[in-house]
Protein backbone atom coordinates (compact mmCIF):
# COMPACT_ATOMS: atom_id res chain seq x y z
CA UNK A 1 0.00 0.00 0.00
CA UNK A 2 3.08 1.74 0.45
CA UNK A 3 3.01 2.71 -3.38
CA UNK A 4 -0.51 4.43 -3.06
CA UNK A 5 1.10 6.61 -0.68
CA UNK A 6 4.23 7.67 -2.64
CA UNK A 7 1.73 8.71 -5.76
CA UNK A 8 0.37 10.88 -3.38
CA UNK A 9 3.83 12.34 -1.67
CA UNK A 10 4.91 12.40 -5.48
CA UNK A 11 1.36 14.43 -6.71
CA UNK A 12 2.41 16.67 -3.36
CA UNK A 13 5.64 17.18 -4.13
CA UNK A 14 4.97 21.38 -4.14
CA UNK A 15 4.45 20.93 -0.08
CA UNK A 16 8.12 20.43 0.78
CA UNK A 17 10.02 21.90 -2.08
CA UNK A 18 9.76 24.93 -4.19
CA UNK A 19 6.64 25.43 -6.01
CA UNK A 20 8.30 25.96 -9.42
CA UNK A 21 9.75 22.27 -8.81
CA UNK A 22 5.81 20.83 -8.88
CA UNK A 23 5.23 21.08 -12.62
CA UNK A 24 8.50 19.06 -13.77
CA UNK A 25 7.47 16.75 -10.83
CA UNK A 26 3.99 16.18 -11.47
CA UNK A 27 4.78 15.97 -15.30
CA UNK A 28 6.90 12.90 -14.48
CA UNK A 29 5.17 11.11 -12.06
CA UNK A 30 4.23 8.07 -13.56
CA UNK A 31 8.02 8.10 -14.82
CA UNK A 32 9.81 8.59 -11.46
CA UNK A 33 6.73 5.79 -9.78
CA UNK A 34 7.62 3.68 -12.38
CA UNK A 35 11.92 4.14 -11.02
CA UNK A 36 10.31 4.05 -7.19
CA UNK A 37 8.64 0.65 -7.85
CA UNK A 38 11.15 -0.66 -9.79
CA UNK A 39 13.66 -0.29 -6.48
CA UNK A 40 10.95 -2.33 -4.76
CA UNK A 41 10.16 -4.79 -7.18
CA UNK A 42 13.12 -4.71 -9.74
CA UNK A 43 11.09 -5.55 -12.17
CA UNK A 44 11.89 -6.67 -15.55
CA UNK A 45 11.73 -4.95 -19.04
CA UNK A 46 8.53 -7.38 -20.14
CA UNK A 47 7.24 -6.02 -16.45
CA UNK A 48 7.88 -2.47 -17.10
CA UNK A 49 6.21 -2.70 -20.54
CA UNK A 50 3.17 -3.70 -18.81
CA UNK A 51 3.40 -0.94 -15.81
CA UNK A 52 4.43 2.21 -17.30
CA UNK A 53 1.15 2.55 -19.94
CA UNK A 54 -0.88 1.93 -16.79
CA UNK A 55 0.38 4.36 -14.74
CA UNK A 56 0.33 7.24 -17.54
CA UNK A 57 -2.96 6.12 -17.52
CA UNK A 58 -3.78 6.58 -13.88
CA UNK A 59 -1.64 10.22 -14.21
CA UNK A 60 -4.06 11.21 -17.38
CA UNK A 61 -7.06 10.69 -14.88
CA UNK A 62 -5.98 12.46 -11.91
CA UNK A 63 -5.25 15.68 -14.02
CA UNK A 64 -8.62 15.54 -15.64
CA UNK A 65 -10.44 14.72 -12.90
CA UNK A 66 -8.29 15.24 -9.20
CA UNK A 67 -5.92 18.64 -9.97
CA UNK A 68 -9.78 20.38 -10.20
CA UNK A 69 -10.35 19.23 -6.65
CA UNK A 70 -7.10 20.71 -5.18
CA UNK A 71 -7.56 23.50 -6.93
CA UNK A 72 -11.30 24.44 -5.57
CA UNK A 73 -10.25 23.01 -1.89
CA UNK A 74 -7.08 25.10 -1.68
CA UNK A 75 -9.24 28.21 -2.87
CA UNK A 76 -11.24 27.42 0.42
CA UNK A 77 -8.50 27.36 2.55
CA UNK A 78 -7.77 30.65 1.08
CA UNK A 79 -10.66 31.62 2.68
CA UNK A 80 -10.39 29.83 6.19
CA UNK A 81 -6.40 31.07 6.40
CA UNK A 82 -8.32 34.96 6.22
CA UNK A 83 -10.08 34.76 8.96
CA UNK A 84 -8.92 35.78 12.32
CA UNK A 85 -9.85 32.12 13.66
CA UNK A 86 -11.41 29.10 12.64
CA UNK A 87 -12.27 25.67 14.55
CA UNK A 88 -10.68 22.32 14.96
CA UNK A 89 -13.47 21.11 12.94
CA UNK A 90 -12.63 23.52 10.16
CA UNK A 91 -9.14 22.36 9.83
CA UNK A 92 -10.45 18.47 9.88
CA UNK A 93 -13.01 18.98 7.45
CA UNK A 94 -10.47 20.17 4.66
CA UNK A 95 -8.03 17.19 5.50
CA UNK A 96 -10.76 14.95 5.05
CA UNK A 97 -11.62 16.24 1.96
CA UNK A 98 -8.22 15.77 0.52
CA UNK A 99 -8.55 12.20 2.60
CA UNK A 100 -11.24 11.67 0.00
CA UNK A 101 -9.24 12.83 -3.40
CA UNK A 102 -6.70 10.15 -1.63
CA UNK A 103 -9.52 7.21 -1.71
CA UNK A 104 -10.56 7.91 -5.02
CA UNK A 105 -6.98 7.65 -6.22
CA UNK A 106 -6.26 4.64 -4.57
CA UNK A 107 -9.52 2.92 -6.21
CA UNK A 108 -8.20 4.43 -9.66
CA UNK A 109 -4.87 2.15 -9.18
CA UNK A 110 -6.69 -1.09 -8.27
CA UNK A 111 -6.75 -2.23 -11.81
CA UNK A 112 -3.12 -1.60 -11.89
CA UNK A 113 -2.08 -3.76 -8.49
CA UNK A 114 -4.51 -6.95 -9.57
CA UNK A 115 -2.81 -6.20 -13.60
CA UNK A 116 1.07 -6.17 -12.19
CA UNK A 117 1.32 -8.59 -9.02
CA UNK A 118 0.54 -11.73 -11.02
CA UNK A 119 3.37 -11.28 -12.78
CA UNK A 120 5.42 -11.17 -9.85
CA UNK A 121 8.34 -14.15 -9.00
CA UNK A 122 9.08 -16.03 -5.74
CA UNK A 123 12.06 -13.52 -5.91
CA UNK A 124 10.76 -10.00 -6.39
CA UNK A 125 8.35 -10.96 -3.74
CA UNK A 126 11.39 -11.43 -1.30
CA UNK A 127 13.18 -8.62 -2.66
CA UNK A 128 10.16 -6.65 -1.72
CA UNK A 129 9.61 -8.17 1.70
CA UNK A 130 13.33 -6.92 2.23
CA UNK A 131 12.53 -3.43 0.93
CA UNK A 132 9.71 -3.47 3.48
CA UNK A 133 11.55 -4.48 6.46
CA UNK A 134 14.38 -1.50 5.66
CA UNK A 135 11.64 0.95 5.32
CA UNK A 136 9.91 0.18 8.76
CA UNK A 137 13.67 0.19 9.95
CA UNK A 138 14.09 3.53 8.90
CA UNK A 139 10.84 4.85 9.97
CA UNK A 140 11.43 3.73 13.38
CA UNK A 141 15.00 5.43 13.41
CA UNK A 142 13.41 8.52 12.57
CA UNK A 143 10.38 8.94 15.12
CA UNK A 144 10.84 6.76 17.73
CA UNK A 145 13.42 8.46 19.95
CA UNK A 146 14.61 7.49 22.87
CA UNK A 147 13.21 9.55 25.04
CA UNK A 148 10.41 11.80 25.49
CA UNK A 149 12.86 15.04 25.62
CA UNK A 150 14.04 13.97 22.19
CA UNK A 151 10.79 12.57 20.69
CA UNK A 152 9.20 16.06 21.54
CA UNK A 153 12.37 18.04 19.98
CA UNK A 154 11.70 15.69 16.73
CA UNK A 155 8.30 16.57 16.41
CA UNK A 156 8.73 20.12 17.52
CA UNK A 157 11.27 20.66 14.57
CA UNK A 158 9.16 18.84 12.05
CA UNK A 159 5.36 20.72 12.53
CA UNK A 160 7.87 24.36 12.90
CA UNK A 161 9.46 23.48 9.62
CA UNK A 162 6.27 23.03 8.14
CA UNK A 163 4.34 25.83 10.22
CA UNK A 164 7.02 28.49 8.86
CA UNK A 165 6.56 26.85 5.03
CA UNK A 166 2.65 28.02 5.60
CA UNK A 167 2.74 31.55 7.81
CA UNK A 168 6.84 32.41 7.60
CA UNK A 169 9.03 33.04 10.55
CA UNK A 170 6.79 32.32 13.81
CA UNK A 171 7.54 33.91 16.95
CA UNK A 172 9.05 33.11 19.91
CA UNK A 173 5.57 33.09 21.84
CA UNK A 174 4.24 30.75 19.07
CA UNK A 175 7.43 28.51 19.28
CA UNK A 176 6.37 28.19 22.77
CA UNK A 177 2.62 27.65 21.66
CA UNK A 178 3.39 24.81 19.34
CA UNK A 179 5.90 23.07 22.26
CA UNK A 180 3.47 23.01 24.76
CA UNK A 181 0.53 22.06 22.92
CA UNK A 182 2.89 19.08 21.87
CA UNK A 183 3.92 18.26 25.06
CA UNK A 184 0.27 17.99 26.31
CA UNK A 185 -0.03 15.47 23.36
CA UNK A 186 2.02 12.02 23.68
CA UNK A 187 2.67 10.13 20.95
CA UNK A 188 3.16 6.23 21.09
CA UNK A 189 5.59 5.37 18.43
CA UNK A 190 5.47 1.75 19.57
CA UNK A 191 1.42 1.79 18.51
CA UNK A 192 2.19 3.20 15.19
CA UNK A 193 5.21 0.98 14.64
CA UNK A 194 3.44 -2.15 15.09
CA UNK A 195 0.58 -0.88 12.84
CA UNK A 196 3.43 -0.23 10.22
CA UNK A 197 4.70 -3.93 10.86
CA UNK A 198 0.48 -5.06 10.29
CA UNK A 199 0.24 -2.93 6.89
CA UNK A 200 3.50 -4.53 5.81
CA UNK A 201 2.08 -8.10 6.46
CA UNK A 202 -1.74 -7.11 4.92
CA UNK A 203 0.34 -5.71 1.47
CA UNK A 204 2.37 -8.80 1.17
CA UNK A 205 -0.60 -11.08 2.10
CA UNK A 206 -2.68 -9.41 -0.43
CA UNK A 207 0.12 -9.32 -3.21
CA UNK A 208 0.71 -13.17 -3.06
CA UNK A 209 -3.29 -13.66 -2.72
CA UNK A 210 -3.41 -11.83 -6.35
CA UNK A 211 -1.47 -14.67 -7.97
CA UNK A 212 -4.11 -17.41 -7.33
CA UNK A 213 -5.39 -17.83 -10.75
CA UNK A 214 -8.72 -19.05 -9.36
CA UNK A 215 -10.04 -15.88 -7.83
CA UNK A 216 -12.31 -13.87 -10.45
CA UNK A 217 -11.66 -9.94 -11.30
CA UNK A 218 -14.35 -9.17 -8.86
CA UNK A 219 -12.94 -11.09 -5.71
CA UNK A 220 -9.19 -9.69 -6.74
CA UNK A 221 -10.57 -6.24 -7.01
CA UNK A 222 -12.81 -6.36 -3.25
CA UNK A 223 -9.33 -7.81 -2.25
CA UNK A 224 -7.36 -4.51 -3.03
CA UNK A 225 -10.28 -2.43 -1.79
CA UNK A 226 -10.23 -4.23 1.55
CA UNK A 227 -6.90 -3.80 2.35
CA UNK A 228 -7.01 0.00 1.40
CA UNK A 229 -10.31 -0.08 3.80
CA UNK A 230 -7.88 -1.19 6.37
CA UNK A 231 -5.44 1.45 5.55
CA UNK A 232 -8.49 3.74 6.76
CA UNK A 233 -9.31 2.21 9.82
CA UNK A 234 -7.12 -0.02 11.39
CA UNK A 235 -8.41 -3.69 12.52
CA UNK A 236 -6.50 -2.94 15.57
CA UNK A 237 -8.97 -0.81 17.36
CA UNK A 238 -6.01 0.37 20.11
CA UNK A 239 -4.39 1.67 17.14
CA UNK A 240 -7.67 3.30 15.54
CA UNK A 241 -8.78 5.02 18.62
CA UNK A 242 -5.09 6.36 18.86
CA UNK A 243 -5.19 7.77 15.49
CA UNK A 244 -8.61 9.42 15.51
CA UNK A 245 -7.26 11.24 18.75
CA UNK A 246 -3.95 12.45 17.15
CA UNK A 247 -5.95 14.06 14.19
CA UNK A 248 -8.71 15.80 16.66
CA UNK A 249 -5.70 17.26 18.47
CA UNK A 250 -3.53 18.11 15.22
CA UNK A 251 -6.84 19.79 13.74
CA UNK A 252 -6.69 21.74 17.57
CA UNK A 253 -2.84 22.37 17.24
CA UNK A 254 -3.60 23.93 13.46
CA UNK A 255 -6.53 26.29 14.61
CA UNK A 256 -4.58 27.42 18.02
CA UNK A 257 -1.05 28.46 16.10
CA UNK A 258 -3.31 30.26 13.64
CA UNK A 259 -5.33 31.98 15.73
CA UNK A 260 -1.92 33.39 17.27
CA UNK A 261 -0.79 34.52 14.09
CA UNK A 262 -1.10 38.24 12.89
CA UNK A 263 -1.51 39.45 9.16
CA UNK A 264 1.34 39.49 7.91
CA UNK A 265 1.80 35.62 8.55
CA UNK A 266 -1.93 35.23 7.46
CA UNK A 267 -1.43 36.94 4.40
CA UNK A 268 1.62 34.52 4.06
CA UNK A 269 -0.52 31.64 4.18
CA UNK A 270 -2.74 33.07 1.73
CA UNK A 271 0.54 33.73 -0.52
CA UNK A 272 1.79 30.06 -0.35
CA UNK A 273 -1.66 28.50 -1.30
CA UNK A 274 -1.86 31.03 -4.24
CA UNK A 275 1.45 29.86 -5.36
CA UNK A 276 -0.28 25.99 -5.44
CA UNK A 277 -3.27 26.94 -7.00
CA UNK A 278 -1.32 28.88 -9.78
CA UNK A 279 0.99 25.73 -10.46
CA UNK A 280 -1.85 22.94 -10.57
CA UNK A 281 -4.18 24.89 -13.08
CA UNK A 282 -1.09 25.39 -15.28
CA UNK A 283 -1.13 21.72 -14.85
CA UNK A 284 -4.59 20.73 -14.77
CA UNK A 285 -4.79 22.58 -18.44
CA UNK A 286 -1.36 21.65 -19.71
CA UNK A 287 -2.19 18.35 -21.40
CA UNK A 288 -4.51 19.76 -23.57
CA UNK A 289 -2.22 22.43 -24.53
Amino acid sequence: MRFIQTVLILLLACSINSCGFVKTAYNNAPKALSWWLDDYFDFTTAQKAVLNPALHRVHDWHRQNQLPNYIKTLQALQIIVAKEQFSPNEACEKIDQFKDNFNQLQSEFIPTIIEIAPLLTDKQLQYFHAKLEKRALKWKSEWWQETPEEQLSMRLEKIEDLAEKIYGDLNDAQHTLLKQNLAITPVNPALSYAEILRRNEDVEQIVTALHNQSLSPENKTQLVKDGFERLQNSPNPTYQTYANQMKKRTCEIIADLHASTDSKQKQHANDWLESYIVQLSSLSVSKKQ
